[in-house]
């Protein structure tokens, strides 16, 4: 793995030289947002703040040993520069641990954290945190979450944090409701576990995905040394799965509502990266009609109720952001992530 590691550095130190380094990075991952989704967003807001991000780029998703990926080994790759089996967090093929773009950024002195729209032990989330042959270990994943030096933890899935809810307290202000979240200011770590398990849809959501981005970037932007966000969209999927296009359409405009958060800061700052990107495509999604003027989406179609093999679009914005123009695969987003936190 070592020589691998060295190969891949080898290789960046080529590719980017020349290329300005961020001090920051916030990626952007919209669960099961394909193509026709982001469409489907930009009929109902007319213009995507996703639109801001000059570079564009298509994604490939497959994973160690299968043409369609879930979301646990899309996340490692994601994370770690390295694919794996469908069902494995933070793991190679065999369950040897891989270093995640987390870990790399705390030895760097970086501030980290995630904020989603699910439970935090979550397949996206746990990919980016912890080290597990299996995503269905709920309550493993959560002592490895509370035992890891995250920053920012905001998301769902208090009962499976019951038990080792008390560490977390020591370690951090932990905000179980909207009214302790929104009054939570901006110590230099803060969890938020807003949910006995998964939020509900966008429009039911009191905290929006914004908001949870807005905070997590004010308290991580506080480190001299920069930072380090993974913001997922969690819910475009499980719509997609349900073939419910009116949930897919609103959770891609929570998301991009997020997205813009993160390009307004990415604006004034001047030194952070954003990279908005998806884990894979589901559904097979289309829009079958609707009207631009009127920005809305009234018949959609799904070719099935599970994920697909098909590209995923790419956005991204800021320094060291020239590189991702054309096709690439989901390792090469974590490799590059890799090759600027350790610059």
């Amino acid at each position: 793995m070592k020589k691998l590691l060295l190969v891949c550095l080898l290789f960046a130190s080529a590719v980017f030289a020349g290329d300005a380094v961020p001090k920051n990075i916030i990626l952007f991952i919209g669960d099961g947002m394909g193509l026709s989704q982001v469409t489907a967003g930009k009929i109902a807001k007319g213009t995507l703040e996703m639109e801001r991000c000059p570079v564009t780029g298509f994604v490939t998703t497959w994973a160690d040993g299968a043409l369609v990926t879930d979301s646990a080994a899309a996340a490692t790759a994601l994370a770690t520069g390295v694919k794996t089996r469908n069902g494995a967090l933070g793991v190679d093929s065999n369950d040897k641990p891989l270093k995640n773009v987390i870990e790399y950024a705390k030895e760097k002195g970086k501030a980290t954290g995630v904020a989603v729209a699910c439970s935090l032990t979550h397949a996206t989330p746990a990919g980016f945190i912890v080290h597990a042959p299996s995503r269905k270990l709920d309550a493993e994943i959560a002592a490895q979450i509370v035992s890891s030096d995250v920053d920012v933890l905001f998301g769902g899935g208090l009962d499976y944090f019951k038990s080792s809810l008390p560490e977390l307290q020591k370690k951090m202000p932990v905000a179980l409701t909207t009214e302790e979240f929104r009054k939570i200011g901006t110590p230099a770590k803060a969890a938020a576990i807003l949910y006995p398990v998964h939020p509900p849809y966008a429009a039911e959501r009191a905290v929006s995905l914004k908001e949870l981005t807005q905070k997590a970037v004010q308290i991580l932007s506080q480190d001299k040394d920069g930072f380090f966000l993974m913001v997922e969209g969690s819910q475009i999927d499980w719509a997609a799965h349900k073939n419910d296009g009116t949930n897919v359409v609103s959770e891609v405009v929570d998301f991009d509502n997020a997205v813009g958060a993160g390009l307004d800061f990415a604006a004034k700052d001047g030194q952070t990266l954003v990279i908005v990107t998806a884990d894979h495509e589901t559904g097979g999604f289309a829009v079958l009609g609707g009207s631009v003027e009127n920005k809305t989406v009234n018949q959609t179609g799904f070719v099935a109720d599970k994920h697909t093999a098909a590209m995923v679009p790419l956005f991204t914005y800021g320094p060291g952001s020239a590189v991702f123009s054309g096709i690439h695969d989901n390792t090469d987003i974590g490799k590059t992530m890799l090759h600027y936190i350790m610059e």
